[in-house]
C-alpha cells in the first residue's frame, strides 16, 4: 500500500496534450535507464493503474468557480423557496383555524339547533354598553369555547391574561389588542382568537357621533399565536359571524377581488393598516396566495 501511495503521489504527472496521466518516473527507470526523478524504497514494485481508473483532478481555481456559481444560484433561488413555503405554511393554518371554527358551530347546531334561532347582538347597543358584552361572552361561551380545545382562556373586560399581545401593522404602528372590547382565547394548538363586537358610528339627535353594534361579530384569528410577526395579512386574519348571514365567514366574503384589493380602509394593499380582506382574498383565489398577493 505504501508503495501505491508513493506511486501515486510521486510518479503521475498530467500530461495536458494528450488529456492522460503518463507514468513518467516508473517508464524512465525501468525503460530507458535514465536516472529518475524520485527513488522507489527498496525491494518495491511499481505498479501501474489501468486507464479506467485514472481520473482527471479539479485545479482549486476550478472548484472556488463552481463554488462561486453554486453559490450564487442558491442566493437567487433559496429566498423564494423560502416564501413559497411561508405561504403554503399559513393557508394550511389558516385553513385549520377556520375549519376549527365550523367544526364548532357544527357541533352547538347539534346541541342547540339551526343558528338561525341563536342568540346574537342586538343592533344599535352602545359599545361602552355592559350589555354587549354580555351578549358577547354568551355568545363565545355557548357557541364555541366549549367546542374548541382550550389551553389558555384569556377572558375579557379587565382580565389581563393576553393584554400583552400586539399586532403590527403595515405601516409599522404598534397597538394592544384591547381585552376590554373582545373576549380572547388560545387553544391547544397555539392559535389565537379575539371575537369581538364589530361597530359603527352613528349620530344621536343633537349631532354627536357614538358607536353602536351591528349584529356583527368579528373573529380574529393569529394562526401561531403570539409568535411574531402578527401582521394583518400574514399571520392574522379576520372572519365574521353575524344575525343576518348567520354562518361563519370571512370577513370581506362577497366582495370582488377588485375591491378585496383596493377601494377599502380594509383592503388587502399596502396603503391599509387594518388588512381585514386579506383571509377572503386567499379563500377567493382558491386557498393561494397568489403573486399579486402582498407578503411582506
Amino acid at each position: 500500500m505504501l508503495n501505491l501511495v508513493q506511486y501515486l503521489l510521486f510518479g503521475r504527472l498530467e500530461d495536458k496534450r494528450v488529456g492522460r496521466y503518463a507514468s513518467i518516473g516508473v517508464q524512465s527507470l525501468f525503460k530507458n535507464k535514465q536516472k529518475s526523478a524520485f527513488t522507489l524504497v527498496e525491494g518495491a514494485v511499481p505498479v501501474a493503474l489501468p486507464n479506467s481508473q485514472r481520473q482527471a483532478a479539479f485545479t482549486l481555481a476550478e472548484v472556488l468557480i463552481t463554488l462561486g456559481i453554486i453559490g450564487v444560484i442558491a442566493a437567487m433561488t433559496v429566498p423564494a423557496l423560502i416564501t413559497k413555503y411561508q405561504k403554503e405554511v399559513t393557508v394550511n393554518e389558516l385553513k385549520k383555524s377556520v375549519s376549527s371554527l365550523e367544526q364548532a358551530l357544527t357541533r352547538a347546531q347539534v346541541d342547540y339547533g339551526d343558528m338561525t334561532g341563536w342568540s346574537y347582538i342586538q343592533s344599535g347597543i352602545e359599545s361602552s354598553s355592559d350589555l354587549i358584552k354580555i351578549e358577547r361572552d354568551k355568545f363565545v361561551e355557548v357557541y364555541i369555547m366549549q367546542y374548541m380545545q382550550i389551553a389558555t382562556d384569556c377572558g375579557s373586560d379587565n382580565v389581563n391574561k393576553c393584554s400583552n399581545y400586539m399586532i403590527t401593522s403595515l405601516d409599522k404602528t404598534s397597538y394592544k389588542m384591547n381585552i376590554t372590547n373582545g373576549r380572547i382565547f388560545i387553544t391547544t394548538n397555539g392559535t389565537l382568537y379575539n371575537i369581538a363586537s364589530d361597530t359603527i358610528v352613528q349620530k344621536d339627535d343633537k349631532g354627536n357621533s357614538k358607536y353602536v353594534s351591528n349584529g356583527r361579530l368579528l373573529i380574529t384569528v393569529d394562526i401561531n399565536g403570539k409568535s411574531g410577526p402578527n401582521i394583518y395579512g400574514r399571520d392574522v386574519f379576520v372572519l365574521s359571524v353575524d344575525s343576518s348571514a348567520k354562518k361563519l365567514q370571512m370577513f370581506g366574503t362577497g366582495k370582488s377581488r377588485d375591491d378585496l384589493k383596493d377601494g377599502s380602509e380594509f383592503s388587502c394593499n399596502s396603503r391599509t393598516a387594518k388588512r381585514f380582506y386579506c383571509g377572503a382574498l386567499i379563500q377567493q383565489d382558491g386557498w393561494q396566495i397568489k403573486d399579486d398577493y402582498l407578503w411582506r
